[in-house]
């Protein structure tokens, strides 16, 4: 899903001998993490049904049937809804790194939602804090920047997931289930996604930028 990478022209600040390279690079990378998170996302969808019987142990029967029935037929016939929406989301936050640029600050959904979406990413960058530094340090290699900012945060895969399940015809205890399988099913390996990412950009030779010695 590369629509975006071949507007070229709004990429900017990158010079002119690095951009192309920098380019076939970003795109390698997108490609092979997208790869593994579409296999991922399969297998939510593969395993919905019975997972959300888990999610749904304290509700009611009838509270619990229709939820359940909502959820996996959004999951199993609209899939393509969400996921569009979550590639184009993706996409403008690779151009975003492509332009030099800090990522905004990202909107948290209030209530349960964010809350989950908090824990889960402090979980997640505590526990994969080498390999988030490596990765980073690498992006700031290709790019020629020393950027806090990079394309893979936790929080970004979070938030651009929830912004896309909104566009599913669900209730809002229907899309905390469905974050929650997120978590589960995809998140849960999200060191594999920087792990694939480092290891295409070290395939490059693209090395991690040696931070300045202390005085």
């Amino acid at each position: 899903m590369t629509s975006l990478f071949e507007q070229e022209a709004v990429i900017t600040d990158i010079p002119p001998i690095t951009k192309k390279r920098t380019l076939s690079i970003v795109r390698e990378v997108k490609l092979n993490v997208e790869v593994r998170l579409n296999h991922l996302l399969d297998g939510l969808a593969e395993n919905v049904a019975d997972a959300l019987f888990e999610e749904m142990w304290a509700l009611e029967e009838k509270d619990a049937l229709e939820h359940h029935f909502n959820v996996i037929r959004a999951v199993k016939l609209h899939s393509g809804i969400y996921r569009r929406e979550f590639y184009r989301r993706i996409d403008g936050i690779w151009l975003t790194y492509l332009n030099r640029q800090e990522l905004p600050e990202l909107t948290v959904p209030p209530g349960n939602a964010g809350t989950l979406i908090n824990s889960c990413r402090l979980k997640a960058e505590s526990h994969y804090k080498a390999l988030i530094r490596d990765l980073k340090q690498r992006f700031s290699t290709l790019i020629g920047l020393d950027m806090h900012f990079y394309p893979l945060r936790a929080e970004v895969l979070y938030i651009c997931f929830w912004q896309s399940i909104e566009k599913l015809d669900l209730k809002y205890d229907e899309r905390l289930m469905l974050l929650s399988l997120f978590q589960r099913f995809v998140m849960d390996r999200y060191g594999q996604l920087l792990a694939i990412a480092s290891h295409t950009l070290s395939e490059h030779s693209i090395e991690p930028l040696k931070e300045a010695p202390l005085h």
